[in-house]
């Protein structure tokens, strides 16, 4: 990354666009922690994370991924393992979390609903279709409850309805920023800043009707994906 600097509060909704390579990603795990930077700074409430406690800074993140962990447990256990040692009475219930994800459906159309074991190699257990578990991994992310939630193709195998409920609910809590990261742009159009990155840089900054006047980079790419929709 060179010469980055953006800012993500409380309550917004920012994406992260590019070709592959250019960084998306790697700006995310600045921000979550993972890595840290070997110069500049990454601020959490205008404190510079390297004087935080790690872990601390860590609890307050959530990722939904395009790749997601299938652990041998119940689908409750599944999306509370999201955080464990969340403190009760805070955040949303599993069944919460599960609805806000577009999950409770089919969850509840288990053989033993939430206590339905997710593993065929043991007695009764059952699998979950590659769409299926990115719900429960939805589902996971949104328990965590964190104040920063990432997003990194969290609908890549999500079907059209359920992708759309999921942006849907990204927007709904004043208290948690969201960072977007996607290659379908048509998810993009509504986040509050969209940051085109090519190279580790940042080449271009706005709303989408901002960056689509501007005729650069980020409308080239959504053009060219709406072509295949209108030909």
């Amino acid at each position: 990354m060179h010469r980055v600097s953006l800012a993500v509060r409380r309550g917004e909704v920012i994406a992260l666009v590019g070709e592959n390579g250019s960084g998306k990603t790697t700006l995310a795990k600045l921000l979550a922690n993972p890595y840290q930077p070997t110069s500049g700074t990454v601020r959490w409430d205008g404190i510079d994370v390297r004087t935080l406690n790690p872990a601390s800074v860590r609890s307050l993140v959530a990722v939904i991924s395009q790749d997601w962990w299938r652990f041998p447990f119940t689908a409750r256990q599944n999306i509370a393992i999201g955080r464990s040692d969340r403190p009760h009475g805070t955040g949303p219930t599993v069944v919460e979390a599960a609805v806000a994800a577009s999950a409770h459906d089919l969850v509840t159309c288990l053989p033993r609903g939430y206590d339905t074991l997710l593993d065929r190699s043991f007695k009764d257990g059952h699998d979950l279709s590659g769409g299926q578990w990115q719900r429960l991994a939805a589902a996971r992310g949104l328990y965590r409850n964190g104040r920063l939630l990432i997003c990194d193709e969290p609908s890549a195998a999500l079907d059209a309805r359920a992708e759309h409920a999921l942006f849907q609910q990204f927007r709904r809590h004043p208290d948690r920023a969201v960072v977007l990261i996607t290659h379908r742009l048509a998810n993009v159009r509504h986040a509050d800043r969209i940051y085109v990155l090519r190279d580790g840089r940042v080449v271009e900054e706005g709303t989408h009707e901002q960056l689509m006047a501007a005729d650069g980079l980020y409308r080239e790419l959504f053009e060219l994906q709406a072509s295949g929709y209108t030909e």
